[in-house]
């Protein structure tokens, strides 16, 4: 039998035990409200997932093949993919080629890029090929490409200001500081320790007594998702201690601007869903989503904003974090704020909004 409710996304929490959490939350508040998953170093930005999938990324707006991207997971060892971002499909049969300041590096035949085209990319996975490149990237000033697009055979550049500094933040991001596995700030420690978080990128990645909740039927807690759409999204899985971990997935259909995610506690094979306590002009309350996630790993916390629109200048921010309690886990909501005019004034972002928890 399952531990939770399959009746829909609303399980309840007594509100003698609400209390308990709000207050023990209450106790626990320190520090800023955001991880930090993205940085903008000069000319080179990196972002990374909650389940630490990292990119780094330089840009050239103004060009058909407008963004190079180093990706890699958070899995020990794992490789560097390059990724191209386009606004036009490369002509088949054509090359593309790289240069580090004005010295070729790699000439890849487009044949030998897989394109994943609901999002425009265009991946190359040969590591032997990447390392080189990176390794060329480091001492460089300028990344071109060249490619033939639209019949046209023409070049986008890159400023590399910022590279090394942006492998170090991705090297630290994922935990691989001091480790053979490092990009930049690599050392002596071996690379395959079990990495703290895990990304999800697919269904079939799930552990298989969740994989029925992503399916279309009525008792299915997240419902029918598009496999890439899931990829796109991401999810992941956090270790919390022993062999007790943190699984959050996107969960339901989104809007323009707003993505649920649902969370379970694994310990071992046992699994179990988690609700968010939140706080509601009813008073205290809980829920088993929480909307737009970032999960801090070395603190332990989750914090979500549900936008009331694109402009992001309204709606609720909540941040929980995950304690031991008793016989598993428990969400501690920490902070609840809220605006509700939507009048294009960000007022310093959702972590300086009025108030719900605690009181001020």
């Amino acid at each position: 039998m399952r531990a939770y409710s399959r009746n829909g996304l609303r399980p309840r929490l007594g509100r003698a035990l609400f209390a308990v959490l709000l207050v023990a939350g209450w106790a626990a508040i320190a520090g800023t409200a955001s991880a930090s998953q993205f940085k903008r170093i000069r000319d080179i930005s990196v972002s990374c997932t909650d389940g630490l999938t990292c990119d780094v990324s330089a840009y050239n707006a103004q060009s058909e093949v407008y963004t190079v991207i180093f990706r890699r997971t958070a899995r020990p060892e794992a490789p560097v993919r390059l990724v191209l971002g386009v606004r036009e499909t490369l002509t088949a049969g054509s090359s593309v080629g790289i240069s580090i300041d004005g010295r070729t590096v790699l000439q890849i035949p487009v044949s030998d890029l897989s394109y994943r085209a609901a999002v425009y990319e265009y991946i190359f996975d040969d590591e032997e090929q990447i390392s080189a490149l990176i390794a060329e990237a480091k001492a460089g000033r300028e990344l071109r490409v060249t490619y033939r697009s639209r019949g046209l055979d023409t070049g986008s550049s890159f400023s590399l200001s910022g590279f090394v500094a942006g492998l170090i933040f991705m090297d630290e991001v994922q935990g691989r500081v001091g480790r053979e596995d490092a990009i930049q700030a690599e050392g002596a420690a071996p690379g395959d320790q079990g990495a703290p978080v895990r990304a999800i990128a697919a269904i079939s990645d799930l552990p298989f007594q969740l994989r029925g909740e992503f399916r279309d039927s009525p008792d299915a807690a997240c419902g029918a998702m598009d496999d890439e759409l899931f990829a796109n999204l991401g999810g992941f899985e956090a270790h919390s201690g022993g062999d007790t971990w943190l699984i959050g997935l996107p969960c339901g259909m989104g809007g323009a601007y707003n993505q649920p995610y649902a969370f379970w506690e694994r310990i071992g094979s046992s699994l179990r869903m988690v609700p968010l306590p939140v706080m509601t002009e009813e008073g205290p309350s809980t829920d088993n989503v929480a909307w737009n996630i970032s999960w801090d790993q070395d603190k332990q916390e989750l914090s979500g904003f549900f936008k009331g629109r694109g402009l992001g200048d309204c709606g609720v921010y909540n941040r929980w974090t995950w304690r031991e309690w008793t016989k598993g886990h428990v969400f501690i909501l920490t902070e609840s704020r809220a605006k509700g005019d939507c009048d294009g004034d960000p007022a310093g972002g959702p972590e300086n909004w009025p108030a719900l928890w605690p009181p001020e």
